[in-house]
């Protein structure tokens, strides 16, 4: 069963000096480790999720789908939470946005597809590649003790050139701090994104897996692609209604 490990539950609705003493705790508990792309060992079953926002902010619609490799990616599951977010937009506190929302989502994803259970999830956040070492990405696959893989379209930092045109080509950013993300290119002619390991994942391995996820046909990984479309019609729809 999917659930925040206990020992590190914390409140989302804080300060942002205490949302920093959050993050720095929570990064000790990083662990980057390979996962294979492909093969025996490989995900068999890997989540997207997404956060849309009203026009005002006030209200945010996060969307979790699930889909199995192969060709086409068969999805297995979706969902769609809404409430208002915890915290406005803060440069490196996302996770005290839109965080709560996410891992509900993941939950109540987790609970439709049982017994089946995720074994990788990819954000729209960063990972490890943040200043106290605990964005998005990382801050759920830590709270929930699984893999994750951060998939932003924007860089945390100034770029100063893009990877090749080709799908597949990226290069290695690395932070004064010794952090390291990679700008890739998941489909051909479109822009890059920047991805990084969140947790229970390495840079290798998250690079891998943003392209095995990939068809080609997206910017991002094709689960985090569904989710984004799900939750943007979940705003829509919320909006009109």
């Amino acid at each position: 069963m999917l659930g925040i490990d206990p020992a590190l539950t914390h409140p989302w609705r804080v300060s942002l000096a205490e949302a920093d003493a959050i993050q720095r705790t929570l990064a000790e508990h990083v662990r980057l480790a390979p996962l294979p792309a492909t093969g025996a060992h490989a995900p068999c079953l890997a989540v997207g999720v997404d956060v849309a926002y009203a026009l005002d902010g006030a209200r945010a619609w996060a969307a979790a789908v699930a889909m199995e490799p192969g060709p086409g990616f068969a999805e297995v599951g979706c969902v769609v939470v809404d409430d208002e977010p915890d915290l406005p937009y803060r440069r490196g506190y996302l996770a005290f946005r839109e965080g709560r929302l996410t891992i509900a989502a993941l939950t109540e994803l987790a609970a439709a597809i049982a017994p089946r259970s995720p074994d990788l999830v990819f954000l729209d956040g960063h990972g490890v590649v943040h200043e106290r070492g605990l964005g998005l990405a990382s801050h759920v696959g830590v709270l929930l003790g699984m893999p994750t893989v951060g998939v932003p379209k924007t860089p945390f930092h100034a770029i100063d050139h893009d990877p090749g045109p080709q799908r597949g080509d990226f290069y290695v950013l690395t932070k004064e701090w010794g952090a390291q993300g990679a700008s890739i290119r998941l489909k051909a002619a479109s822009k890059p994104v920047y991805v990084s390991p969140g947790n229970r994942v390495d840079l290798e391995s998250a690079i891998a897996l943003a392209l095995a996820w990939s068809s080609g046909r997206h910017r991002v990984p094709d689960p985090l692609a569904a989710a984004h479309t799900l939750a943007t019609c979940a705003r829509n729809d919320g909006a009109r209604g």
